[in-house]
């Protein structure tokens, strides 16, 4: 507290300091909520207020009427409205994994940042975990898409999601909402006060509670005598969760303004393992034991198979073996502006970030018989960051921005594994293995942009970020969850990155409904350790940095007396040492999960966005959004095999002379996890009055996804199939918006998919019996499992919104 507290003083001091002159005009205000101007809708991609017709970047722009309709409260919510966005969820401290044009984390590891970062009021976040806190009352969001390497914290190779929550307005306002989903019985409340303390000061709170059964089915039943019980709800991933976030604005004058956002959220699971997707050999069990419920059919839809832990089987079991996840984060910003001169505005933007993530599960997946064993964590992860940007806004033909960049970071995750004495028998087994990493992070960047205009209509800017980034591993090793840490040297504890992430931009506004642009880009993401198996002496385990370089060519236009608005690009990028995970072959017994630097990687595609609004159909609105998108390995020749993979399977590299089998295959020429060579966004929405007081709101859309890889690898049930899903909504509302009555659904084709899965040897509980893999044939234990975490089919929501001061 103490750090952020003098973060907190060294910006205001930055800021205080009083400057002679006046502005004769009022520059651009970062800190300022996004709007909408003359018909267009203004964004902050370049952390400056512009149109999104002139910034040289393709981006979806999802406002509070969309995310409404939608009823989106959380990062897969927003997934559903963009092309070319994937998610997928994982398991533990791992979190969710995004992917957008292809370009992702695939990797099953809490230690490594996301290649698609998500910014939150102006706090960049990149850890997998932190991405499950909720989201509501939400002015903007934009989705910017490609590497982002100058305006956003460090660097974004894959992309930002950028999201404004809603400031106070300049009258008071009070919402009400409630809303049911009749499928996982899911209550939802939110209150929502806004109000102008005075001319200069004004505060908004927002809270919402929620509360639900949980969406999938638990069918399992204990198998007596192996350490497994019933599971303790019929219902799975059932929980509940709170949100509450304070907002402060103050602008005494032209000159400044200041913008606090404060949150607190706290989330709880039932659940939280991965279900079976696919059992190629069956249900069966090759060793013996049962594991997988004979009534599973190991497919992605409704239905799991999940069983609870005894106690007795398991003493270190928390929440009386009922597997649980358990997350609590506080978070906030302090956005300050102040023009040091007319035209020239410093800001300063202080970040607080702190979260707790608890949780055990299944460590096997089991649904009969308890598995092998259970895996627990207990994840922190604490950040502290200050930006300072000088930029300017002269009428002269040569602008600037300079700024500066720190970030002080610490992560812990304690990983703990512990057997099942109903299958080992002896004590010795209570704890497999255990450990615990703490990862601090030093990071400082400077960063710079030069825009000139040589003529009205043309814009040429160019600008580079410099970043010098110190992570450090202090590992220990435990005999038990509550044992006393023991210090271990990992054998590399230290890493640096150093790096130049240059970007060029052309912008050609030959008028203001035409805009052509070209850009250049190189980027990286940093290396870092892997966190979520425990630290070995004199074991390194880091990995390095991910780098891309490329560019994009784009036209964003207004046709047919603006009723039509196009956005297109085309784009071609290469990265190289793209970070993966592997979750390899059981050795010495137990499960090794890794990170590891692909070789390189080829992303190029097109997108395409275009909205219309029939001039003769009042209150008529249509959008398509298609991704077509090629992302391939160029060269990854030691990718690890699956289990029970054979030479004339394609493990054939890395012959180990001392098992005589094969242990890596060449996946060049594969496609990217999560990287679909076609994703398409579209809808309808109408808007009329009815009666004398009353309006109709009518909307229909879908997404459509065509196949692509849920883990790293190339076997046919790696691959989700094609899908579309419809979605619907109607609302009557009152003329002035002060009552709203909603039903909202979600996927009414009832689509059951998944975006991330891991391949494991379930059937023989992981550590009994592995699968023999890189020679001529497979023994008893036949080929790996495969668990996949399901996205929800279809989703009904009943929603009443009162807003009484509009009445």
């Amino acid at each position: 507290m103490r750090k952020s507290m003098l973060l907190l003083a060294a910006s205001g001091c930055a800021l205080a300091c009083p400057v002679a002159g006046q502005a004769q005009e009022a520059a651009a205000r970062p800190a300022e909520a996004p709007r909408v101007e003359n018909g267009d809708i203004i964004v902050t991609a370049r952390k400056r207020q512009e149109s999104v017709l002139k910034v040289p970047v393709i981006e979806t722009v999802l406002s509070p009427e969309i995310l409404s309709k939608a009823q989106v409260t959380d990062i897969t919510g927003i997934t559903n409205q963009v092309a070319g966005l994937q998610v997928g969820n994982n398991v533990l401290t791992v979190g969710t994994q995004i992917s957008l044009r292809g370009v992702g984390t695939s990797s099953l590891d809490a230690g490594v940042d996301q290649s698609v970062s998500l910014n939150i009021d102006g706090l960049q976040l990149t850890q997998g975990a932190t991405y499950a806190v909720g989201l509501f009352d939400m002015a903007q969001v934009e989705v910017l898409k490609g590497p982002q390497a100058l305006f956003f914290g460090k660097n974004s190779p894959g992309g930002v999601i950028s999201i404004r929550t809603a400031d106070p307005g300049d009258e008071a306002e009070l919402i009400a909402r409630a809303s049911y989903l009749f499928e996982s019985r899911e209550r939802r409340g939110e209150l929502i006060y806004s109000a102008p303390l005075s001319d200069t000061v004004g505060f908004r709170f927002a809270g919402m509670y929620s509360k639900d059964d949980g969406y999938f089915r638990n069918r399992a039943t204990a198998l007596p005598g192996t350490g497994a019980v019933d599971p303790s709800s019929k219902r799975y991933n059932g929980g509940d969760e709170f949100i509450v976030r304070g907002t402060f604005v103050w602008e005494p004058d032209d000159s400044f303004s200041l913008r606090l956002k404060a949150n607190a959220t706290e989330k709880r699971i039932t659940g939280g393992s991965s279900a079976y997707g696919s059992c190629p050999d069956g249900n069966g069990a090759p060793a013996g034991i049962p594991f997988i419920n004979p009534a599973d059919d190991c497919r992605v839809d409704r239905d799991i198979y999940i069983v609870d832990l005894d106690p007795a089987a398991f003493p270190s079991a928390r929440n009386g073996g009922v597997p649980f996840m358990k997350y609590q984060t506080q978070f906030g910003t302090l956005e300050m502006n102040y023009e040091v001169a007319p035209l020239l505005t410093l800001t300063s933007t202080t970040g607080y970030f702190n979260t707790t993530v608890d949780g055990f599960i299944n460590g096997v997946n089991t649904g009969y018989a308890g598995p092998s064993l259970m895996a627990d964590n207990h994840f922190t992860r604490r950040d502290y960051t200050q930006e300072l940007r000088l930029q300017s806004d002269f009428s002269s033909a040569l602008n600037f921005l300079l700024g500066g960049y720190y970030q002080d970071g610490r992560i812990t995750n304690r990983v703990f594994v512990g057997g099942n004495l109903a299958l080992f028998g002896s004590p010795a087994f209570t704890t497999l293995t255990a450990g615990i990493n703490d990862v601090g992070i030093d990071a400082y960047s400077g960063f710079g942009q030069l825009r000139w205009r040589p003529a009205e209509t043309l814009e040429i800017a160019g600008g580079v970020r410099y970043t010098d980034e110190k992570r450090h591993d202090d590992g220990y090793t435990l005999t038990g969850i509550d044992a006393t840490p023991v210090t271990v040297t990992v054998g590399q504890p230290d890493i640096r990155s150093k790096n130049w992430s240059p970007e060029l931009t052309i912008t050609y506004t030959p008028t203001d409904d035409l805009t052509i642009f070209g850009a250049l880009k190189q980027g990286y993401k940093s290396g870092s350790f892997i966190m979520t198996t425990p630290p070995a002496e004199g074991v390194d385990n880091s990995f390095g940095d991910e780098k891309v370089r490329g560019g994009e060519i784009g036209v964003k236009a207004r046709l047919a007396d603006r009723t039509v608005t196009v956005n297109t690009a085309f784009y071609y990028y290469k990265y190289s040492d793209l970070q993966v995970g592997a979750n390899e072959v059981a050795s010495g017994g137990l499960p090794v999960i890794r990170t590891i630097n692909a070789a390189s990687s080829k992303v190029y595609g097109i997108d395409f966005e275009a909205t219309y609004r029939p001039p003769a159909f009042e209150g008529l609105s249509a959008r398509l959004a298609v991704n077509w998108n090629h992302a391939r390995f160029t060269t990854f020749d030691n990718a690890p095999c699956w289990g029970g993979q054979r030479i004339q399977d394609g493990c054939d590299r890395f012959f180990n002379e001392d098992t005589g089998l094969f242990q890596a295959q060449d996946l060049s020429g594969v496609p990217l996890p999560k990287a679909a060579d076609w994703t398409a966004t579209g809808g309808v929405d109408y808007e009329t009055p009815v009666g004398a007081s009353m309006k109709l709101t009518l909307g229909l859309n879908g997404q459509y996804s065509s196949k692509f890889l849920r883990n790293l690898g190339d076997r046919a049930d790696f691959y989700q199939p094609a899908f579309f899903k419809l979605n619907g909504n109607v609302a009557l509302a009152g003329d002035t918006d002060g009552w709203e009555l909603a039903l909202i659904g979600n996927n009414l084709t009832n689509k059951y998919t998944s975006g991330n899965c891991t391949q494991f040897s379930g059937a023989t509980g992981q550590i009994f019996l592995s699968p023999l893999t890189g020679g001529t044939t497979r023994n008893a234990a036949g080929v790996d499992e495969l668990a996949c975490i399901p996205d929800r089919g279809r989703e009904v929501f009943l929603r009443l919104t009162l807003r009484p001061f509009s009445l």
